[in-house]
């Protein structure tokens, strides 16, 4: 099974400095971009949330359309993050997308579990997971672990990935998610978006994998679970005319600031877990 992963996408319909230039700019980038992504063959694509900026129909119908246009053939999956709830409710939102709000996918050779983790405000851009969701979840670990298990979620854990311990940067920390994931007994790998910076942090059994935001480092991350190994991989589509593009039209962008060395450190790129059914399992950081 082949995974495409990207992070926040933050495609943005309103600009607050609109002008031929770097409407085209915005444009010319997510084309390139969303080209680029579908045309990686795998068995899902997918979004960890915030998909939009604004959270507006114009925003999710753009990326909505372009993959119903494109020759893109796979599933495409999308969690929805915090910018994803600016403007109307979740039940509207998954109207337009035609996703679920929560749920899973028994894959031949990995479970994926996908959380919402997004709030209904503008205010309050933590995470957090109700307690219907929460009893699910906790029904999920008493799943065969013969399988890796896959969970989505656009926010981090708190006191995991990189930035997760700043405010409003992670799963409420009174939430306390990771007792619920160490019932989980086989291997787990959770990723998420939600702090712009790549990131892999490994904790006993469980690996999260935290991908920087698309404007900011225009890069998939590919999984490829195989049976007796899990290997995720960054895929460069940087170039010097996204570079230019991407100045120019988060510049006006409301609410978004570049985030420096966002590509993380030296571990952030690549990870291989293997031996999965032995009991004798190697992680690999590169």
């Amino acid at each position: 099974m082949k995974l495409a992963i990207i992070g926040d996408l933050h495609y943005p319909i309103e600009l607050t400095n609109p002008n031929p230039q770097i409407e085209q700019a915005r444009d010319a980038y997510y084309e390139h971009f969303m080209d680029k992504f579908l045309a990686i063959d795998a068995d899902y694509h997918i979004s960890v949330g915030d998909l939009t900026h604004a959270g507006e129909y114009s925003e999710f119908n753009y990326i909505m359309n372009k993959i119903a246009d494109s020759k893109f053939s796979g599933q495409f999956l999308h969690i929805l993050g915090n910018h994803d709830t600016y403007t109307y409710p979740k039940k509207d939102i998954l109207a337009v997308t035609k996703q679920q709000r929560y749920g899973f996918i028994e894959g031949p050779d990995a479970t994926i579990l996908l959380l919402d983790t997004a709030r209904e405000t503008r205010d309050d851009w933590s995470g957090t997971i109700d307690e219907e969701q929460l009893d699910w979840l906790k029904q999920q670990m008493s799943r065969p672990t013969d399988r890796p298990l896959l969970v989505f979620g656009h926010h981090p854990l708190y006191g995991t990935t990189e930035r997760s311990t700043e405010e409003m940067m992670s799963l409420d920390p009174n939430l306390d998610i990771w007792p619920v994931l160490e019932q989980w007994k086989g291997n787990g790998f959770y990723f998420n978006g939600h702090n712009h910076i790549h990131s892999i942090v490994s904790k006993d059994n469980w690996h999260f994998i935290q991908t920087a935001s698309v404007p900011d480092v225009p890069a998939v991350r590919i999984v490829t679970v195989l049976e007796d190994e899990v290997k995720l991989e960054t895929v460069s589509i940087a170039s010097e005319e996204l570079t230019e593009w991407a100045s120019l039209f988060t510049a006006s962008m409301f609410d978004y600031d570049i985030y420096p060395n966002a590509e993380g450190d030296s571990k952030a790129a690549e990870l291989i877990v293997s031996s999965l059914h032995t009991g004798r399992k190697r992680v690999d950081h590169k």
